[in-house]
Formats: structure tokens, C-alpha cells, sequence
């Protein structure tokens, strides 16, 4: 042991130790989803165009430069598609392009009928070409413009939206040079209880599941690019407090393909992008009556890849405990607007932004 190590207290030697731990622990994870991704936009990202399949609508569809494309990949999202199509459409979005990988309740058809959708189809499997398809879509159809990847049970919100047209947003983004916006997700529930939900496709998804809860969230450094100490990596919440899951929450949907940012990079992530001084939120709705089907499946299937197989199995071994299973507890709040979230310090908004928008106070949290 040299001199240095033997004055150093123990107590400072043995937390050196475990962060030392820690950081290798870490390295190694990230060389593994490296080497995961080389083959996911290598290999596989040549062999899939030869898998994907046009069903209709235009392939080149006609765009504005302030366009922004929503894209998605999808399996059975009847329960989902008519809020999600109808909400993204308030917004402003004037094209989804959507790849179906093997529905059979219908959502191909209806997509398919939809004059705003290009849709395609692919047999290729969600566990091994996941983001090799998210990329696809944003490489072959957002070339030059913004792009919205966001799943059928998600729903996209911004801080203002109530004031701020998407259009103007996009506007922000491209005279400030930003070309990535950090997106977190927010599990939304019904106070019903799980196992009596009768979900119906028409339902007001923001009206019918309109709680949330943060109590069981964590947050961390955000370490996948420079986003400034506001925006923080969150995990945890209400699938963590009911089912002990460890998911993230943490995303960057929303990202312009201007040639240099690479999306899906360690799943949900982007390389080289400039992100913007604010955090938008996806909210999520996997708590419908569909959730114990999906969850049966998934564990069946492994769909989901061995990343989430846990995940889907702990959400079984959940449902399958006796009584009602209530989501909704004390600490459970309703969601009113993303400004709410800026409040709690769930999303951030720098005083830049508040003030280029006419009527946002110039507080900051």
C-alpha cells in the first residue's frame, strides 16, 4: 500500500471502491449496447428495406419546411389509434408515417383508410430490429425536417401548447440551431381499478386516464449528451411503486434530421443533436383494459427483447395477485396541463423560453 492510500480514511477508500465499481459497471454496459447498435444499424439496417412492405399512401408525402412527421411503429394499437391520430392532428402534425409489424385487431385496415398515413408493413422481429425500423422511418421520411417518434399508447404535449402552435415551436428551434428536444414520459391511469377497466377505442384517453404519480421516481444525470443540469434522467414512478420494475422515463422523441444527429443511439437517445433549454412530456397510457392481454403476450412472445423481459414479468406476476389492483393512491395526482409539470420540476423550461413566448411568466424551475 503506498503512503497516499495509507493516509486516506477507510471510509473515503471504500466509497471510492464502489464508485469505482460503479463507473466500470457502467462502461461495461455501454460498450454491450455499442456493440448491440452496430449490429442493429449495420447488418440489420441493410437487410430491412428488403422486409418492408408499402401498403398505402404516398411514399413521398408532400411537406412544408416547418412540417413535423410523426412516425411509429406499432403492433395491435386499436385501443389507441383514434386519440392518438385525433391528438397529434390538433397539434398541427399533417403526416404519420407508421410501420405495422403483424396487427391482427384491425389497426392495419384502419390505417390504412386514414388520408394523412403512410403505412407500411414488416414481418422483421420487434426484438431484434426495433431501432433499426425507428431509424428507417426517421432516415427515409424526416430527411431535413423534424421528427415526432412517438409510440400508439403515447401522447405528445410541450410547455404553452395552449399558445404556442407547433408550427411556432418548430420555428423557436430552428432560429435558436437546437435540433433535440429531451421528452419524459408520465404514466397515466384511471381511478378504476386496473382489472375492471372496460376500455373502448373511443375513449378521451386525456379524460378517462387522467392520473399520474411521481412519488416512486427517481432522477439521475442526464448522460447521453450535453442538456445543462435542469434536465435531469428520470426512472422509476408508478410502475416501479406497483410492479418493482426499473424502467426508464427518459426519451428524445422529438429530433430534426438534419444530417448530423443520429437518433436511437442506446435505445431512446441521440448523438449529436443540440438540445433545447426545455423538456417536453409523453404521455403515456399503458393502463387500459388491453394491458393484461399485451402483458401475457409479451412474456409468450418475448417481442420486447431481453431488455424489458424482466419488466413483463414482473407486470405479470402484479395482475396475477388476488383482488383489485388500484393504481390511483394518495399520492396520485390529476393531470391539468404540462405547465403543472414545469411547477413540480418534473419538466424544465429555461427563462429563454418562457419569455420568447408572448404570455409565459419568465419564472424558472
Amino acid at each position: 500500500m503506498s503512503l497516499d492510500n495509507a493516509r486516506t480514511p477507510l471510509s473515503a477508500r471504500i466509497s471510492g471502491a464502489i464508485r469505482s465499481r460503479a463507473q466500470r459497471r457502467i462502461r461495461l454496459a455501454r460498450d454491450r449496447i455499442d456493440k448491440i447498435n452496430a449490429v442493429q444499424f449495420g447488418l440489420r439496417g441493410l437487410l430491412l428495406p428488403r422486409r418492408i412492405k408499402h401498403v398505402s399512401g404516398p411514399w413521398r408525402p408532400q411537406t412544408e419546411p416547418g412540417d413535423v412527421i410523426v412516425t411509429s411503429v406499432m403492433r395491435n394499437g386499436m385501443s389507441w389509434l383514434q386519440s392518438y391520430l385525433a391528438h397529434h392532428r390538433k397539434l398541427g402534425v399533417r403526416h404519420f408515417v407508421i410501420i405495422d409489424n403483424g396487427s391482427d385487431d384491425g389497426t392495419s385496415a384502419y390505417l390504412a383508410a386514414q388520408p394523412d398515413v403512410t403505412l407500411l408493413y414488416t414481418d422483421a422481429p420487434y426484438n431484434a430490429y426495433e431501432n433499426t425500423m425507428k431509424r428507417y422511418l426517421a432516415e427515409n421520411f424526416c430527411a431535413g425536417r423534424w421528427c415526432l417518434c412517438v409510440d400508439v399508447d403515447e401522447l405528445f404535449e410541450y410547455p404553452y401548447m395552449d399558445r404556442v402552435p407547433l408550427s411556432e415551436l418548430v420555428r423557436y428551434l430552428d432560429q435558436h440551431g437546437y435540433t433535440a428536444v429531451i421528452t419524459q414520459m408520465l404514466d397515466m391511469f384511471s381511478d378504476v381499478p386496473l382489472n375492471r377497466l372496460e376500455s373502448r377505442p373511443e375513449d378521451d384517453f386525456k379524460a378517462t386516464y387522467r392520473w399520474y404519480d411521481t412519488s416512486g421516481m427517481r432522477k439521475s444525470d442526464y448522460t447521453w449528451g450535453e442538456a445543462g443540469g435542469h434536465i435531469v434522467f428520470h426512472s422509476g414512478g408508478i410502475r416501479s411503486l406497483v410492479f418493482g420494475t426499473d424502467n426508464g422515463l427518459t426519451k428524445v422523441s422529438f429530433f430534426k434530421m438534419d444530417g448530423k444527429v443520429k437518433p436511437f443511439i442506446h435505445w431512446h437517445h441521440v448523438y449529436q443533436g443540440r438540445f433545447a433549454p426545455f423538456s417536453a412530456v409523453l404521455l403515456h397510457f399503458p393502463f387500459v383494459s388491453s394491458f393484461y392481454d399485451k402483458v401475457a403476450e409479451a412474456v409468450a412472445s418475448g417481442r420486447y427483447g431481453y431488455y424489458t423481459s424482466d419488466e413483463y414479468a414482473a407486470y405479470r406476476a402484479g395482475l396475477g395477485q388476488a383482488g383489485d389492483l388500484h393504481l390511483k393512491r394518495e399520492t396520485s395526482k390529476e393531470y391539468t396541463m404540462p405547465e403543472a409539470l414545469l411547477e413540480e420540476g418534473f419538466l424544465y423550461a429555461s427563462p429563454e423560453y418562457r419569455q420568447v413566448f408572448a404570455g409565459a411568466d419568465s419564472g424558472g424551475t
